[in-house]
């Protein structure tokens, strides 16, 4: 399968996107003034140890505390398998961020450190030894099994991921080395810093994500900043220097996500219709418990046998389901309403067609046999937010009944849009006017204007229109004094 990354770096966020076949099958978004949490190691501080959940909370320096269940513990050598006998209140910890904070969620973490390298998962406390189910030669995944436990240090688990198929013993001791000198140094940070601090952060979005995904089935790796180019050609040179070439710098002043169609991906992520090429369409609902998954025949009417025609729909439906929940990093429990089948082995065939579509996402994924009725039930591990979650927000008209383009989403995009404007014009001034909202986001970003005037030579002249609406913005050109003074007068 050929796949591509295509990374958009800007001064407001880095975008990025993985394509499959020239399909795009995963989104992700870091934005300026939002640090992401998943990978984390801090020192926090047990608050609260609930024994009738067989939890705890720990402040680990947040807004809100984190939430640590049983099952992401770490057993100590008697085996204690109870919350109350492994931590008590004001107890100093090492735990990592599992799952980002949601909503009115807390981030969810764990004593089970799990520290990624390029060919292997250090679990410092752990006795285990794994490797990746994506490794299909089961010759080789016993070979790398023997490898590791002959490498395994004392004490550690270690987990071989895909990237290590066809690697040298030589070059796996060296990851687990690299692992390890971490590992310490985080353990040494822990011994002289004051609780809660943060002990280890993930690299940033392009290192993590090229970490994991690079390899040979990766065809190129395009990005628009040549600064980061350079760097990114450095670190693909430092993990897997065969694939350097397969770098490469986006040269054009276009939008590098319009140049590949997935600004309109985006769009159509967050629609609640998907339409199949059949004719058939999807539907997505999102509740507080669960997401629901609606199938229609929609256009498709087939030609003779209805349920020949059904079973096709909800075969190009089970495709598009699982490409969709990676495209919007839906997670939690998830129901399918397929159309009725009245064939037991048609509902077998689209389970199964179901499971080997998911077989492609990264993240965990669990489906449940067919009911009589066409309804499937599956789990997808939640990680990070949603697209939905990241990118929209309660709409304040309508009490939280519909969902609109957060503020953040759309001062982004006005910034992603000057500096394309910046990067076009030969003119030195550029304005622009905005609405009250939109004003005040932008009085707290001021520092990101100022670096695309540095970054540009231009000169942005903006101002709060009280006759927009107050999420609204007006370009009001480009060019020397006049836009000045056209600014001035407006509002």
């Amino acid at each position: 399968m050929k796949k591509e990354i295509v990374i958009d770096m800007s001064e407001v966020e880095i975008r990025a996107a993985l394509l499959e076949d020239g399909k795009v099958v995963e989104f992700f978004f870091e934005r300026f003034n939002e640090s992401r949490l998943a990978g984390n190691v801090y020192k926090g501080t047990v608050e609260n140890v609930l024994p009738g959940i067989q939890s705890a909370f720990v402040n680990i320096g947040l807004d809100k505390n984190a939430f640590l269940f049983i099952g992401d513990a770490l057993l100590d050598e008697k085996g204690k398998g109870r919350i109350e006998e492994l931590f008590r209140p004001g107890e100093e910890i090492i735990v990592q961020v599992a799952k980002e904070p949601m909503g009115t969620k807390g981030a969810r973490v764990t004593t089970k450190v799990a520290l990624p390298g390029r060919y292997v998962v250090l679990m410092p406390g752990m006795d285990t030894v794994g490797v990746s189910h994506r490794v299909s030669s089961a010759e080789e995944r016993e070979r790398l099994k023997r490898l590791v436990e002959r490498l395994k240090p004392p004490k550690n688990g270690i987990i071989v991921r895909t990237a290590a198929e066809g690697r040298t013993a030589e070059e796996i001791k060296e990851d687990i080395e690299t692992l390890l000198r971490l590992w310490n140094r985080i353990v040494r940070k822990a011994e002289i810093i004051a609780s809660p601090a943060l002990l280890y952060e993930e690299a940033s979005l392009v290192y993590t994500l090229v970490r994991d995904l690079v390899g040979e089935e990766i065809e190129s790796i395009w990005i628009n900043s040549f600064f980061g180019y350079q760097k990114l050609r450095d670190f693909v040179g430092s993990i897997a220097p065969n694939l350097v070439n397969r770098v490469k710098w986006f040269e054009s002043r276009e939008n590098i996500f319009a140049h590949f169609g997935l600004e309109r991906e985006i769009e159509r992520a967050l629609s609640r219709k998907v339409w199949l090429k059949s004719g058939g369409y999807l539907v997505f609902d999102r509740t507080e418990a669960m997401t629901v998954i609606d199938v229609n025949t929609g256009k498709f009417v087939g030609k003779k046998d209805l349920q020949e025609t059904i079973f096709k729909t909800n075969l190009e439906a089970a495709e598009e389901i699982a490409r969709q929940v990676r495209l919007r990093d839906i997670g939690g429990i998830i129901l399918i309403d397929f159309i009725d089948m009245g064939r037991k082995e048609h509902r077998k065939q689209v389970v199964k067609h179901l499971e080997m579509a998911l077989s492609r996402d990264r993240t965990r994924c669990t489906v449940v046999d067919m009911s009589e009725l066409g309804l499937v039930e599956m789990t997808r591990k939640r990680v990070r937010k949603s697209l939905d979650s990241l990118l929209r927000e309660s709409c304040a008209c309508c009490d939280g009944e519909g969902r609109v383009l957060s503020l953040e989403t759309i001062a982004i995009g006005l910034l992603r849009k000057i500096e394309e404007i910046c990067g076009h014009a030969s003119s030195t001034v550029v304005g622009f006017t905005v609405g009250k909202e939109l004003g005040t986001y932008l009085e707290e970003a001021r520092g990101v204007l100022e670096n695309i005037e540095k970054l540009y030579g231009k000169k942005l002249v903006w101002k709060v229109d009280s006759s927009l609406p107050p999420r609204r913005y007006a370009i009001a050109g480009v060019g020397g004094e006049e836009v000045k003074e056209r600014i001035e007068k407006a509002g």
